[in-house]
């Protein structure tokens, strides 16, 4: 694992280094659904401020609608400044450096400075209302999904067992939807068996944990059909590559920490968490 982060942050480094060789130009771009955001790995102090636009021009040249991704590292008061600049799926105009070659193969940029929110550039703004609609699939299973741009996944509201539960479908590129689904059709083909498999494995992983670490004060031990009944399924996600998740509340076993049930099509069910 230190090799991992050891090499990201080697592969920063070099980034931004390209990126300092660069010159400075004006940018006027769309910022993305996720707005601003940050990441830090292992032994680094300053954040690495994140920031995509979907569509953007340097100075009055034609517009560009494939990413580029601008950062710059900051510290934590750094970071909420330009997090209260700058707003998602807003227009503004910024100085930075651009690399169109670098160590990443896709134009990234450093931010240098927040100029201004752009309400002129109407090319922009017609990429701006295009994005900002409503993208929607209709699926013959499941009715109505819609995409959520900030978490890449459509979703909707559906039954399981009878009950209403999210489905959610993970696509990071619109060709992954079809996959995905087929993910959630061949756990719906089995609907009843997956229940059951589901809470059975749940019991199996986190009933010793509930009853050796999290009993209350006189909260007595619980039996697997009491552990069961306390679970209540929430959503279910589903992934192109085989991959599911199914998510429950917690019903206060774990004092309001989700109950995550992990698995795939191939091996089955392959992990039990309680994350929150």
């Amino acid at each position: 694992m230190d090799d991992i982060f050891a090499d990201a942050n080697r592969r920063e480094d070099q980034l931004y280094n390209e990126l300092a060789a660069s010159p400075v130009s004006e940018l006027t771009g769309v910022v993305s659904s996720n707005g601003v955001g940050a990441g830090k790995s292992g032994g680094q102090e300053l954040w690495s401020l994140l920031l995509t636009f979907d569509a953007w021009r340097v100075g009055s040249d034609p517009v560009r609608t494939e990413s580029l991704t601008l950062r710059r590292r900051v510290t934590d008061v750094e970071l909420r400044t330009f997090q209260a600049l700058i707003d998602a799926e807003t227009i503004i105009r910024v100085r930075a450096r651009i690399a169109e070659n670098n160590v990443l193969g896709s134009p990234q940029g450093q931010l240098e400075e927040f100029i201004q929110v752009d309400l002129a550039d109407s090319e922009l703004h017609t990429h701006l209302a295009e994005l900002q609609k409503p993208v929607i699939h209709q699926d013959k299973r499941f009715g109505t999904l819609t995409f959520d741009r900030q978490v890449s996944w459509y979703s909707g509201n559906v039954k399981w067992h009878g009950e209403a539960v999210d489905l959610n479908v993970n696509v990071e590129e619109a060709d992954e939807l079809i996959p995905a689904l087929h993910v959630a059709y061949a756990l719906w083909d089995a609907e009843s068996a997956w229940s059951k498999r589901v809470s059975d494995y749940a019991v199996e992983k986190l009933l010793p944990l509930k009853n050796d670490n999290w009993l209350s004060d006189e909260e007595m031990e619980l039996s697997p059909e009491k552990f069961k009944k306390k679970m209540t399924l929430q959503s279910i996600s589903v992934y192109p590559d085989g991959e599911f998740e199914f998510w429950h509340d917690d019903g206060d076993l774990f004092w309001g920490h989700s109950i995550q049930i992990s698995g795939n099509l191939t091996d089955g069910l392959t992990h039990a968490d309680i994350p929150g």
